[in-house]
């Protein structure tokens, strides 16, 4: 999700973030903070931008130096929150074990992390119902999209172990897309409705989960 440098070679060196980009960036991460909070206290619908930028304590003038509508701050949470979901990922592969540890590591951190951010991300869902702008439409689309680049980092520990034939041959990246699918199923239906559960609802499930993609659901019969 990061922005492509252009008319840059392979000797050119990439130029460091300036201070001016720093301060930018922290801007408009304050008034996404801000436009999560009203939108989780009042509703999407009903927030203001008069009512975000103040609650940011910028002019509104500012503000649209940065968003140029409330559905493009919405389209900003939404990244935002693709972008934490694939750090969630990123750091679940890197961490040391096998493929069934891994996605269980992912699967814990995902479900904890759609129980912190349960009612943000129902209001979330109900917009995505609701947007009728076709530029709208079309950048919602592309965002959403980018949630394949988890995907592809998911699958490299199951294609490791297709290749080494620890697990059952496949597509690496269908599987993941199964495992995946579950998940967010679950954690759609649990929690995005502003449901509550305990920590040890995080962990049972994360388990059930991983068992159920791993080894299935028949319990086998040992034959002879």
């Amino acid at each position: 999700m990061q922005d492509v440098t252009e008319n840059t070679t392979p000797s050119t060196p990439r130029e460091p973030v300036t201070r001016k980009e720093r301060e930018k960036r922290a801007r408009e991460l304050e008034i996404l903070k801000a436009a999560r909070e009203l939108f989780l206290a009042k509703g999407f619908r009903e927030t203001t931008l008069d009512e975000i930028a103040h609650a940011a304590e910028f002019g509104k003038g500012t503000l649209y130096n940065y968003f140029s509508s409330k559905e493009e701050l919405f389209l900003g949470i939404l990244r935002q929150a693709l972008e934490e979901m694939y750090e969630i990922a990123r750091a679940s592969t890197a961490a040391s074990g096998d493929a069934r540890q891994k996605l269980r590591l992912y699967a814990r951190d995902m479900i904890q992390y759609v129980k912190d951010n349960g009612e943000l991300l129902h209001i979330v869902y109900n917009e995505l119902n609701r947007g009728d702008s076709p530029l709208y439409i079309t950048r919602l689309r592309q965002i959403i999209d980018e949630t394949q680049n988890a995907w592809d980092v998911l699958a490299e520990p199951l294609a490791e172990e297709i290749r080494k034939g620890t697990i059952r041959e496949g597509d690496a990246r269908q599987l993941v897309m199964l495992f995946d699918g579950m998940l967010r199923g679950f954690c759609s239906h649990q929690f995005a409705a502003g449901r509550k559960a305990t920590d040890l609802d995080v962990a049972a499930t994360t388990e059930l989960i991983t068992s159920i993609f791993f080894d299935g659901i028949t319990e086998r019969q040992n034959k002879g």
